[in-house]
């Protein structure tokens, strides 16, 4: 009989180091009301300049204090946020899923070629003519995308090239983070960014930041895009449509290379 005990205390405690890591449900990071419109399937988006620059769609988790902290920081012209539930019918193992959103974000590889919504020509268009990882921030040898078998145990620093069809040719330093229930993508342009032949920011006034929180209900996409913008007329109402439509492809890319993971 203890022999008996023995061996299933030794199974339940097995089965607790692969408990879910999405053990909570969607809602408990969500404002109910934003949370009721993301469970009907639909993306929400905002955006506020000037002083009035502020977070109003953040999940409520413990790594948007970073995320707020930087942002007052750097006192950007412009945020747009945009946040999205992925409600994934696929069987990623649970005690898995986190992995697989983390190598997702860091193959910037894939990005080349995805397309987004033009506001200005009422179009889809290319979004990245091309996108790779380099060798460093004054290498633009390519570097191939790898996945990594287990996640690593401090921050990563990465850098890309990527040529925009609305911004140019530019290079951007890449960090990833993860914790216990999300993962966390933030880039910084090296680069001079244009509008055409019109400067719009310098070298690290655009910021991006993802982050990613897998639920009971599927996962929470959470982008806010900032910058410190030339003052131009027409300028900053170009960059906010287009923060918030090149969000919205940058998902759907998500989504797709998950699901391609497991089917």
């Amino acid at each position: 009989m203890k022999a008996t005990n023995h061996a299933l205390l030794a199974l339940l405690a097995a089965a607790s180091l692969v408990a879910p890591l999405s053990a909570v449900p969607a809602t408990a990071y969500l404002e109910p009301a934003l949370a009721a419109r993301l469970l009907s399937g639909e993306d929400v988006r905002t955006s506020s300049v000037g002083k009035t620059a502020a977070l109003a769609l953040a999940p409520k988790h413990p790594a948007v204090a970073t995320l707020g902290s930087a942002l007052a920081a750097e006192a950007p012209d412009v945020v747009v946020e945009a946040i999205f539930l992925w409600k994934n019918p696929a069987a990623i193992a649970q005690d898995k899923e986190l992995a697989e959103v983390y190598n997702t974000l860091r193959a910037i590889g894939s990005l080349q070629g995805i397309e987004y919504w033009s506001a200005s020509r009422k179009t889809m268009r290319l979004f990245y003519e091309y996108s790779s990882l380099i060798a460093g921030p004054n290498d633009q040898t390519p570097v191939k995308d790898t996945w990594l078998p287990t996640l690593p145990p401090v921050d990563e620093t990465l850098y890309a090239r990527q040529k925009d069809l609305s911004f140019g040719d530019n290079r951007y330093r890449i960090i990833l983070a993860h914790g216990g229930d999300y993962a966390t993508q933030s880039s910084v342009n090296l680069t001079g960014m244009s509008y055409g032949i019109i400067p719009v920011a310098g070298a690290g006034a655009v910021h991006v930041r993802l982050l990613v929180i897998p639920t009971d209900d599927g996962i929470i996409f959470y982008a806010v895009s900032s910058a410190k913008a030339t003052v131009i007329p027409g300028i900053r109402g170009k960059l906010e449509a287009s923060f918030g439509n090149r969000a919205a492809a940058v998902y759907a890319w998500f989504t797709r290379q998950m699901a391609s993971r497991v089917h």
